[in-house]
């Protein structure tokens, strides 16, 4: 009698169990019919698909921009995909961008090129319902929903007048641009010649493109030097300009020249504090990539964005070069 007794209550507690497991199982999915005839996302993943491409693929820049968009997509449940050339190349860009049309991204993030052959395609990506943030270089003449990343103009403005600062106003500067092609390069130009042309005991003596090759850069680099012995200002552009021409005036011998860089790489910062570098502009990639996916998950939410976000920047030299780890 006690085993049949204990078997009758074994099975009532298995009864029971299965029961109330069928009951959670059906209240789950009622929840979830519930949420998704109201428009929210059931899961850790909303569905959204997003492409961001990259200048330059395991560029340190770019790795930290990488960074930031992926733990921005993790928060918001956003499915990322990364990719971009090895080498930077405009054209591989483009088409990659054209790829990521003709897959039906559910949206793109991207550097902004040449106006000419690439607003066509951020236009196109737009007319078929596909939202475009352009970060680091913007294309304000396309469609694009926002752009996420540092005033170039005004950026090349404060490299000006850090030139003038270390200088007192006097002296002549070679200037290394990562790309003759790259728009963001070609502002940081014009705001640092404008800066410059103020100052009548400061002139640019030469401008040379890196194509953003560190080998490249002290090529051109040393170049320079060799053809204006009489420079002693030198002025990078783009993350790896400066970090040339450090090499290229050891190789040359060149001492008590003024080298100021852009960005904060690690290698950027040692620099400073072995004193071969006077100081850098640092931007805020991470905080850019960041930034970019979480305007894309309110636009997606049917948010209004503003059409621009620009990243702040920060002089880094001996006295705050600590600083630029975090950024």
């Amino acid at each position: 009698m006690d085993k049949k007794w204990l078997g009758a209550v074994v099975g009532l507690f298995l009864l029971l169990a299965y029961l109330f497991i069928n009951f959670a199982n059906h209240s789950a999915r009622m929840g979830n019919i519930v949420k998704e005839l109201r428009g929210h996302p059931v899961g850790g993943s909303t569905g959204y698909h997003i492409v961001l491409i990259e200048q330059e693929r395991y560029h340190p820049y770019w790795e930290k921009i990488e960074k930031g968009a992926r733990e921005a997509a993790e928060k918001y449940g956003i499915e990322i995909e990364f990719t971009g050339p090895v080498r930077n190349n405009m054209e591989e860009q483009i088409s990659l961008l054209e790829k990521a049309v003709a897959a039906q991204a559910d949206a793109i993030i991207v550097q902004g090129l040449n106006d000419e052959k690439f607003t066509p395609v951020i236009d196109k990506a737009v007319d078929r319902g596909i939202p475009v943030v352009t970060i680091d270089t913007d294309a304000p003449d396309s469609k694009r929903l926002a752009y996420v990343g540092t005033d170039n103009v005004a950026a090349g403005e404060t490299l000006g007048r850090m030139v003038v600062k270390t200088t007192g106003g006097k002296g002549k500067i070679g200037v290394i641009i990562g790309s003759d092609q790259a728009k963001n390069q070609l502002q940081r130009l014009h705001g640092l010649s404008s800066i410059i042309k103020g100052h009548k005991g400061l002139e640019i003596v030469d401008v040379r493109s890196s194509n953003i090759s560190h080998m490249e850069a002290i090529q051109q680099a040393a170049d320079m030097l060799r053809q204006h012995p009489d420079i002693d200002v030198m002025v990078g552009t783009s993350s790896t300009d400066a970090l040339g021409v450090i090499q290229a005036s050891k190789s040359l011998k060149r001492t008590g020249m003024t080298i100021i860089s852009f960005d904060n790489l690690a290698e950027t910062l040692n620099a400073i504090k072995k004193g071969d570098l006077k100081a850098t502009l640092a931007q805020q990639p991470y905080l850019m990539g960041n930034t970019a996916v979480r305007l894309l998950h309110e636009h997606f939410q049917g948010q209004t964005v503003r059409s621009e976000y620009f990243t702040e920047v920060k002089v880094l030299d001996k006295n705050n070069v600590q600083e630029g780890e975090s950024l």
